[in-house]
């Protein structure tokens, strides 16, 4: 009986780990499954089984787990998913599966870039309530690029001083979400020409996003430097599993390891 791997993912390295397996491993060797949230309405599909939505809390993950027979958990998911991260590492540890954790690794402070370290979204909005003074500087408003998803825009709401551009894959549905703020519908990956002429065409003032890591969103990052930008990035949360990695290579020998 092959063992029975299912990747949680939606990211970039996610979809590269199921191409590589489903391209050397048989299915007598290996089945992959690739679990998406369901935060998106059209996804990019991945290679190998499918399946789409929540798992209904820790104990419907559990649940799945054991009535589909999963052996290998590799939780590819991004480095702010911490609940569905939390519930995963829990689970294989009472079910005994063997887990691992691929991220990416986080986004350096390089010469040239202005960072302020906040920890969370929320404290990001006060961060802009409470300097307003400061980030207008005799401004009627300040354009501000918001690219830390759509999930928790609600934060921002009181922060009527400010003309917000959001990028995400999905425009929300409900336009008083932020009313303050015009949706670019974008995915990823983006190029440093592109960042830079998409700030200067909205006079981006101020960047706010999440430390997210990887080379996929890094553009924003490096036009920022370029042209002067101060960035409000949200930190990292903290990795519990003690098996993580920044590296596919070593992923795929974890799995080989254990299949082999």
């Amino acid at each position: 009986m092959p063992n029975k791997l299912l990747i949680l993912g939606g990211t970039h390295e996610a979809y590269n780990l199921a191409e590589y397996l489903i391209s050397n491993f048989t299915s007598e060797q290996l089945i992959t499954v690739s679990s998406l949230s369901g935060a998106t309405s059209n996804p990019k599909i991945p290679a190998g089984q499918l399946r789409i939505g929540g798992f209904g809390g820790f104990r419907g993950l559990k649940n799945y787990l054991i009535n589909e027979n999963i052996s290998m958990v590799v939780n590819a998911t991004h480095p702010y998913a911490t609940k569905i991260s939390e519930n995963s590492n829990t689970a294989t540890k009472e079910l005994g599966i063997s887990y691992f954790r691929l991220s990416r690794a986080p986004w350096e402070k390089f010469y040239g870039d202005q960072w302020i370290d906040v920890p969370n979204i929320e404290n990001a909005a006060n961060y802009l309530i409470e300097n307003k003074k400061t980030l207008l500087n005799n401004l009627s408003t300040l354009n501000i690029f918001l690219s830390t998803g759509t999930r928790e825009l609600n934060f921002f709401k009181k922060c009527n001083s400010y003309n917000f551009f959001v990028r995400s894959v999905d425009v929300p549905k409900n336009d008083l979400i932020l009313p303050n703020a015009k949706f670019l519908q974008e995915r990823g990956p983006f190029i440093f020409d592109n960042e830079v002429s998409l700030f200067r065409k909205y006079s981006i003032k101020l960047l706010i996003t999440k430390n997210s890591g990887g080379s996929a969103t890094y553009a924003k990052i490096e036009a920022s430097r370029k042209l002067n930008i101060p960035i409000i990035m949200v930190r990292r949360p903290k990795i519990s599993s003690s098996e993580t990695s920044f590296s596919l290579d070593e992923t795929i020998e974890w799995i080989s390891n254990i299949i082999m």
